[in-house]
């Protein structure tokens, strides 16, 4: 698994090398020894390694964490530069992997490369994320915009309207704003619940770091299938000149002619599907296992972030849709891995990857017959987020023709 990942960041650093972009290695190259990026992430997965590192390492690894961050910030306070946070944590993970390997031996060795590799590679993950986002403005001159935004029509284009809202509510604005952009730290806060016993009592078969990582691995591929910018890019101001019409949030495009037309570079490709819906979905349906105030938690979370895709201009409707859709099926095929590859978890797997697979056609292809037709649209767009749904709570419980197991999925989690 370790030369995979490897394998692909050396992949990743060429494909970027060859648009002059700064490539995942050079990134995380800043990370060691230049401006760490990303610095929530950072904090995120430092807390979880200490979650699931053994207690006695716990001390020294924030101890190395503390002394590194005061040596590169005692060096920018000489030279004038603004102080930033970040370098500790990767070079105490280096410090923990290299104490795991040298000097620790059985279950102390195996939890603390398990605390190294979960939290590297939710940093990895967020690196490569930035590099997939700049080769999609590299390689993708045309999008589809036009034709999201008409089958977008059908749903009675959610972002005008939600658009609305959010302009005349600056204290919402604000609140989903920051849970959007906040988006690492939430998944963490359940994350924390899952995984906090796991030091003690291993990991449970099933987190949200796992979902998160699967997401946000196959995710991306699609951008690059179904280019899109989002509203406030292709029809609004956010980057002044470069939209078709600055019309968002007050007015809806007429136009049933829709055509893949050029956009500016300077905005990346990546609303189809909708990553922060998918990624709110995952801390949903986790945070929904949780205690009573985790679930409230979740509904939260997942209701301001989609809140926030749709009025901040960044997606249509029919991106959230295809997020919850890619979302549960993947849902679906990671849930209680104890039980297998059963019928039921092959079916909806299976028919998940179709849904999705014939709504990102339809978007493309019957973009002005699901505007003609709305109700019957909606009616069926919804139906996949619901059938998918039922899947995957049947999966994650016991299914009828699988035998129940003693410890249930993720006996460490409340």
């Amino acid at each position: 698994m370790v030369l995979i990942v490897v394998g692909f960041i050396l992949v990743m650093q060429a494909a970027a090398s060859v648009y002059d972009l700064r490539g995942p290695v050079l990134l995380i190259g800043d990370d060691l020894v230049g401006v760490a990026g990303g610095t929530e992430v950072k904090i995120a997965g430092m807390a979880l390694a200490l979650m699931c590192m053994p207690a006695r390492l716990r001390l020294p690894f924030i101890g190395v964490v503390v002394a590194v961050e005061s040596v590169f910030n005692a060096q920018r306070l000489i030279v004038g530069n603004t102080l930033h946070l970040g370098n500790g944590v990767m070079w105490g993970l280096i410090a923990l992997a290299v104490y795991a390997l040298a000097v620790s031996t059985g279950a102390e060795r195996e939890k603390a490369l398990k605390a190294v590799g979960i939290a590297a590679i939710l940093i990895v993950t967020s690196r490569v994320a930035g590099v997939w986002l700049g080769l999609t403005e590299e390689t993708l001159p045309e999008v589809a915009d036009h034709f999201v935004e008409v089958a977008d029509r059908a749903l009675g284009s959610p972002s005008w309207v939600m658009g609305r809202f959010v302009e005349d509510t600056p204290w919402f604005r604000s609140l989903i704003s920051q849970v959007y952009n906040y988006l690492s730290v939430g998944a963490a806060i359940v994350a924390f619940f899952q995984l906090r016993r796991s030091s003690v009592d291993g990991f449970p078969r099933h987190h949200i770091v796992r979902s998160f990582i699967v997401i946000g691995a196959l995710g991306p591929l699609v951008y690059f299938l179904f280019p899109v910018v989002g509203p406030v890019f292709a029809f609004g101001d956010e980057l002044p000149g470069a939209g078709w019409l600055d019309v968002w949030p007050h007015t809806v495009p007429t136009s049933l002619e829709p055509v893949s037309a050029f956009f500016s570079q300077d905005a990346p490709r990546n609303c189809m599907p909708s990553l922060h819906t998918a990624w709110a979905t995952a801390i949903l349906v986790h945070a929904l296992r949780g205690p009573r105030l985790l679930k409230v938690y979740g509904v939260f979370w997942f209701v301001c972030t989609l809140s926030a895709t749709l009025g901040l201009g960044y997606h249509y409707g029919v991106d959230l849709i295809a997020g919850l859709v890619f979302a549960l099926t993947v849902e679906c095929a990671l849930a209680r891995p104890q039980d297998g590859w059963h019928r039921l978890r092959v079916a909806a797997v299976a028919g998940g990857a179709a849904a999705f697979a014939v709504l990102l056609a339809a978007f493309r292809y019957l973009s002005v017959p699901m505007a003609q037709n709305a109700v019957v649209s909606t009616i069926l767009m919804l139906g996949s987020v619901a059938a998918m749904t039922y899947c995957y709570v049947r999966i994650s419980r016991t299914p009828v023709d699988v035998p129940a197991t003693p410890v249930e999925e993720g006996a460490s989690t409340p």
